[in-house]
């Protein structure tokens, strides 16, 4: 008798685990899901390229993120997010127009980007990469 009520037991806590085990897996990947839908698919900077660029390749990881924070919430820098991508934004230039007028602005696909990255194998280019203007800005998420 003791027996048959340890192994009823044991057998509900296996599948009470397994269902806790499913269910955190389950909203961790809603989640991070969601987050990945809101995170930027195309980025553009009013303003010109080379001088951020050199401006950012002297500064520290937090600095540059602090730094391109600060400018996406001064409107010098936009994006399209993955869903808004998806439901048909693709023309960046198209959607800002309005905020470019006759300044000096430069595109990048996070996408492409990410894969440049991946793919390089240097370790100073990559090192550059990471210092650019692109790289921070595909890492804005609200």
């Amino acid at each position: 008798m003791k027996n048959n009520n340890k192994s009823k037991i044991a057998v509900i806590g296996f599948v009470v685990f397994v269902l806790a085990i499913y269910s955190g897996s389950y909203f961790y990947t809603k989640d991070n899901n969601q987050r990945l839908l809101s995170s930027p698919m195309l980025v553009m900077l009013i303003g010109s390229e080379i001088d951020v660029n050199t401006i950012f390749a002297e500064l520290g990881a937090e600095e540059r993120r602090n730094r391109m924070l600060s400018m996406y919430e001064l409107g010098n820098v936009f994006y399209i997010s993955q869903r808004q991508y998806d439901d048909g934004a693709t023309d960046i230039e198209e959607t800002y127009k309005d905020r470019i007028q006759s300044k000096e602005f430069a595109v990048a696909n996070c996408y492409d980007y990410s894969e440049i990255l991946r793919l390089t194998k240097a370790k100073v280019a990559k090192t550059k990469l990471r210092a650019s203007w692109v790289f921070s800005a595909c890492g804005i998420i609200e």
